[in-house]
């Protein structure tokens, strides 16, 4: 019985001993809730810095956008549909508790279609998609570059966001998010 104590000890103080080494190296090369949290607000308060955002507002009033999930352009990662629509989800929520009289969100058609389709009888869905018609898009593009050896993995991610004009093609506002990160591989394994 002692000797399992004693085995159990060991074992506990090497991985301890481990951990901070993972730790200051990093444990994990993939983006987290930290980056999810740190991304949608420096973009949230990037848009309402924005002078072209004020602009537009002041000009023609809310800005009615619709909210596409992320495109995966990033190397080996997988950003399963969910987290996909987190990442503008959150900026949507953000800009809602912000500036609600400054942005109109209009769901996505295709979701839409979708909950008419699966029959929630007591859900008020709103309008046809086809009378409010979106004039922006809040899009985002994640990009990665990875860097794997024995020993090591290093992830470099730049997310870059934007506010598109439907009509006119045009980039509103536009902002990347980038980091890096490092890995050492026994510690992945």
């Amino acid at each position: 019985m002692n000797a399992l104590k004693l085995i159990c000890l060991c074992g506990l103080t090497l991985a301890l001993a481990g951990c901070a080494s993972a730790v200051s190296s990093g444990s994990n090369t993939a983006l987290d809730s930290f980056d999810l949290t740190a991304m949608t607000s420096e973009m949230e308060q990037s848009i309402m810095a924005n002078p072209a955002i004020q602009q537009e507002i002041a000009t023609h009033g809310a800005l009615k956008i619709v909210c596409e999930p992320v495109t995966n352009n990033m190397t080996g990662e997988i950003l399963p549909p969910g987290q996909a629509r987190a990442y503008t989800a959150q900026i949507r929520s953000l800009l809602g508790q912000t500036a609600p009289d400054k942005f109109t969100w209009i769901m996505n058609r295709d979701e839409f279609y979708k909950l008419r389709n699966e029959q929630l009888n007591h859900v008020d869905l709103g309008p046809d998609p086809n009378a409010i018609i979106p004039q922006w898009a809040l899009l985002a593009v994640f990009d990665s570059l990875t860097n794997e050896d024995e020993n090591h993995r290093s992830a470099f991610y730049q997310c870059t966001y934007s506010i598109t004009s439907l009509d006119h093609r045009t980039i509103l506002w536009s902002h990347p998010y980038r980091v890096k990160k490092n890995a050492v591989k026994q510690f992945l394994d």
